[in-house]
């Protein structure tokens, strides 16, 4: 307490920092009651009771600014975020009223229809555009039974009766016999013969010998299989080899194969079905314009190519053609060869036909899957090779005699311009359906649309792309939405910061607004209200 006094009275009672505060100036207080103390004293007392009551008045006004300012701060932010929260609002109307112009549904197009076909040439599809045509195969109305066509099949209750297989020549004789007296058109052996089966073979040989109109088999692709000697050395032998795409099942005839420095060597449906028609006078005929093209009577065989229809890089070797299936063998006139030899078989059922011998005994394993192998439930049906053969003869008589289409596919220049369509189709929907309700309708007719129009030019022999047209109907609907919206973003943005700048009454707020904008949003779009601000700044 001295030493304060001291020194306040040496500086002529100037010096405010040697008065007395808080606790020390409390305990002076206590210590001068009920003391006699001088003049000074008490004026030094006083002294420091008013600096701590200047003091206590300048922390209330300092705190009372304090308030004020964090009242009008919080002021100007709710003020902000009203007058931002209406820009949004006002923006969001106005951009829901905004097409993009058409550039973005042509762009869109050609960029979604061009991966769906440089994902097509990688094969991706194949299997799923294989599939359709199954469907499509499967649910085609029936032609009816083809009556020229009769399947002498070898099951295993046959095989029961006779007793064995291979099936022994004096057996198999006595059916070629049987059916030589019925003066069928030809008939197609489809069992391999390369070894004699006692007893009997003295009789079939000489039944090979006097059937001129008789064709056996040979297998030459792959594990060859050797055809029977005597028809060998007649020229009375076809190829029984059947095309397997990668999933297994035969959609392709292979008709023949070999080259100019190899024989010609023609499959045995093929030599069968030329046959029958040569006897009608129907021969098949080069097209000038391309050799490979065969004109036979009503019809054009076209050579399949490697990447026709849904093919991508398939083997085409030799001369095949899409196989366009008259049906499995409920679809053909057929008895088992056991009826053939006990008299069971009407002979006006065999007179001018075309008559084909084959096993369908699963045991015997001459089975194929084919388009009708397509099951959701339970294990796939298989068709037997003899009525993959019946149907090749079938697809050639009909297109030949009656003009029934054979399986065409597009040039790949249209089927490009197909799948374009479709991917223009689903952009102009989605441009012009905001409702993802309405979209998801409009899609799912057109896609039916669409399957609609592949199934009716499939009755007309047309195998039209579905798949990749679809996958372009899809994805172009999804992708302009994501493309667009981005770009409605940044439209609505700079409205929303042109409709901040424009705020006259409250500028301040506005200010601020532009920075909650900009801290909501990603380093892109605050670089974009950075420009905008910038730019019209500079217009004004």
């Amino acid at each position: 307490y001295f030493q304060s006094l001291n020194s306040w009275i040496k500086s002529k009672k100037r010096d405010n920092s040697r008065l007395l505060t808080g606790i020390e100036l409390q305990q002076a207080i206590s210590w001068s009651k009920n003391k006699q103390l001088s003049d000074i004293d008490y004026r030094f007392l006083a002294a420091s009771q008013e600096l701590v009551k200047q003091e206590i008045t300048r922390n209330l006004n300092t705190e009372k600014i304090e308030r004020q300012k964090a009242f009008l701060a919080l002021q100007s932010a709710r003020e902000a975020c009203r007058i931002l929260a209406e820009a949004r609002k006002y923006t969001k109307r106005n951009v829901k009223k905004i097409r993009l112009g058409k550039r973005w549904i042509f762009g869109i197009t050609v960029a979604v229809a061009g991966a769906i076909i440089i994902l097509r040439s990688t094969g991706f599809l194949q299997l799923a555009e294989w599939n359709m045509l199954d469907r499509f195969m499967l649910n085609r109305p029936s032609s009816g039974i083809d009556s020229r066509v009769v399947i002498i099949t070898i099951d295993e209750p046959d095989l029961r009766d006779i007793g064995q297989y291979p099936i022994p020549d004096r057996i198999l004789a006595q059916a070629l016999n049987k059916l030589k007296s019925y003066n069928p058109s030809n008939i197609g052996l489809s069992l391999y013969r390369d070894l004699p089966v006692s007893p009997g073979t003295e009789e079939l040989t000489k039944i090979f010998q006097t059937t001129p109109n008789l064709i056996g088999i040979e297998k030459f692709v792959g594990s060859k299989v050797a055809p029977p000697p005597v028809l060998d050395k007649l020229g009375q032998v076809g190829l029984a080899d059947q095309v397997l795409d990668g999933d297994g099942k035969v959609r392709r005839a292979l008709l023949s194969v070999g080259s100019s420095k190899t024989k010609l060597r023609y499959n045995l449906s093929a030599l069968l079905a030329f046959d029958y028609l040569n006897k009608q006078g129907i021969t098949p005929k080069s097209l000038p314009e391309n050799p490979y093209y065969k004109q036979l009577g009503k019809t054009i065989l076209i050579p399949f190519q490697s990447n026709d229809g849904g093919y991508v890089r398939a083997d085409a070797g030799g001369y095949q053609i899409l196989l366009n299936y008259h049906g499995t063998r409920k679809d053909f006139q057929s008895f088992s060869i056991t009826d053939l030899l006990n008299d069971r078989v009407p002979p006006p059922e065999i007179k001018d036909k075309v008559v084909l011998i084959g096993s369908i005994a699963e045991s015997i394993n001459d089975l194929f899957q084919t388009p009708f192998s397509t099951r959701l439930f339970g294990p796939p049906t298989q068709m037997a090779g003899v009525t993959i053969n019946a149907n090749i003869v079938s697809q050639i008589l009909s297109g030949a005699l009656s003009g029934r289409p054979m399986l065409k596919v597009w040039w790949k220049a249209i089927e490009y311009l197909w799948i374009l369509l479709w991917s223009g189709i689903g952009a102009i929907l989605s441009w012009r359906w905001k409702s993802l309700y309405l979209l998801i309708v409009f899609i799912s007719f057109s896609a039916t649309g669409l399957i609609g129009i592949a199934y009716l030019g499939f009755l007309q022999g047309w195998w039209i792309p579905v798949i990749p047209a679809i996958f372009g109907l899809i994805i172009a609907a999804i992708t302009l939405p994501i493309f667009t919206s981005k770009e409605l973003e940044k439209i609505q943005l700079r409205q929303i910061v042109e409709l901040l700048l424009a705020e006259k009454e409250e500028p301040a707020a506005a200010q601020i607004a532009i920075e909650y904008l900009k801290q909501g949003e990603g380093q892109e779009n605050q670089t974009l209200i950075e420009d905008t601000v910038f730019n019209i700044s500079s217009k004004n």
